[in-house]
Formats: structure tokens, sequence, C-alpha cells
């Protein structure tokens, strides 16, 4: 999958503007912020601009968009972005996505109390009012093939496949290339090389060592 590079989103945007189409102004927002962040080192002055939910906001939408996803779903289903801890988060996707698309399918923002509530949602942000038992509900998921987000210390260890941290009043994330895979999604490397930090000590098994006790030597399998 190629993804259309920032410099088309905002060209667009701007022939929109020519051809006297309404707009909303929010949209270009997002889009400038993603494309700063993502694309040009993410500079402490340009974050400065923006509040840490619309931050987090924009590389949501633009993580979608990043990551190739399994061709089960059906055209007519919404792409759907479960939220469940951050209620700001979710009121800014509630802004953005109306009128966007992944593969063709309209996004669309649900709000979660509880995993209970889950349906054939594609990813799922947990925001940090429940880091408390954030090891639980990563376990609840991980049967499933869904883009797991969180913002959490350590949460890649949980099983997170791409985590927020606010370092220096900047907005990262670091990625877990072995989540991802395990749940059958595939990133691009562009998302990868926009990442702090990409886990890949565990994605490449290690080899396995055989004793064969007649011959008294050790061969490497694999």
């Amino acid at each position: 999958m190629k993804p259309a590079s920032p410099s088309g989103h905002i060209a667009h945007l701007f022939l929109r503007l020519r051809s006297g189409r309404r707009f909303l102004l929010h949209h270009v927002r997002y889009v400038v912020v993603a494309a700063t962040i993502l694309w040009c080192g993410a500079p402490a002055a340009a974050q400065d601009l923006y509040q840490d939910e619309e931050v987090k906001a924009a590389f949501l939408y633009h993580f979608a968009t990043f990551v190739q996803w399994p061709q089960t779903a059906t055209s007519e289903r919404p792409f759907s972005v479960a939220v469940m801890g951050d209620d700001e988060v979710a009121a800014e996707l509630e802004k953005f996505l109306p009128g966007r698309e992944i593969q063709g399918r309209p996004m669309q923002v649900r709000r979660l109390e509880s995993l209970d509530d889950l349906a054939d949602d594609a990813m799922l942000f947990i925001g940090t009012r429940e880091n408390y038992r954030l090891p639980e509900l990563i376990g609840r998921v991980e049967d499933r093939s869904m883009l797991v987000v969180t913002e959490a210390p350590g949460a890649l260890k949980d099983g997170s496949m791409i985590n927020f941290q606010v370092i220096d009043d900047r907005v990262r994330f670091e990625i877990s290339l072995l989540a991802a895979r395990r749940a059958g999604l595939e990133l691009s490397s562009r998302l990868l090389s926009a990442a702090m930090s990409v886990d890949t000590t565990s994605a490449i098994p290690a080899p396995v060592i055989v004793i064969f006790a007649t011959a008294g030597t050790a061969t490497p399998l694999g």
C-alpha cells in the first residue's frame, strides 16, 4: 500500500480552496500538524502550536494510513477507531475523521466504556485513564487483528503495538513489530522511520539449538 504524501494532502486542500468548495479549517490544521511531526522531525516549536490531544488524534489517523490491513471486511462497513480512556482524543477524532476513508471504507470513532463494547473495530486507542489495568486490556484483544495504541511507560512489553510518549513536551511514539505482526498487520517502512524507536529484538526468532547426543555437537536450526 502506498500512502498519499503529506504534500499531496496539502495540495488537495489548496485545490479545494481555489475551486471555491467549502472545507473545514480544522482539516487543514490536522494535516499540517501530522505532516510536520511525521516528516519534519517533530520540532518542539511546531508542537507548541497544538494541544497534545490534537497531535495524538493526527497521529492516530496517519497510523491507519500506514498499515497494510487484512482484506477481510467489506467496503460497506466503516473503518472504526475505538477509543477507551481518553475523551479528549475521542473528541478530536470526531471532528476530523468524518469524510475520510481507509481502503474505501468511511472512518468513524467509537467511544468505549468497556471492551465488551468492541465490535469489528480496526484500531483501539487505550488512554492513560486505563493504564492501571493495561496488561489485562491488551491481553483481552491479543487474538484480534486490531492495531492497539497506548500511552503508558513500558506498554510495548505488555503487548501494545504503538505507544505514545511525551518527551520534552513533545508527543513521540515507539513501535513493536512483533506485536503488530502477531496481529497480522504490516507497518509501512515510512511509519517505522518516523518512530522514536522500533522494537525488533523479538520480531525475528532466535536460532534453535538442538543437541545430538551421539555426535556430541550442537547444530543451529532456522
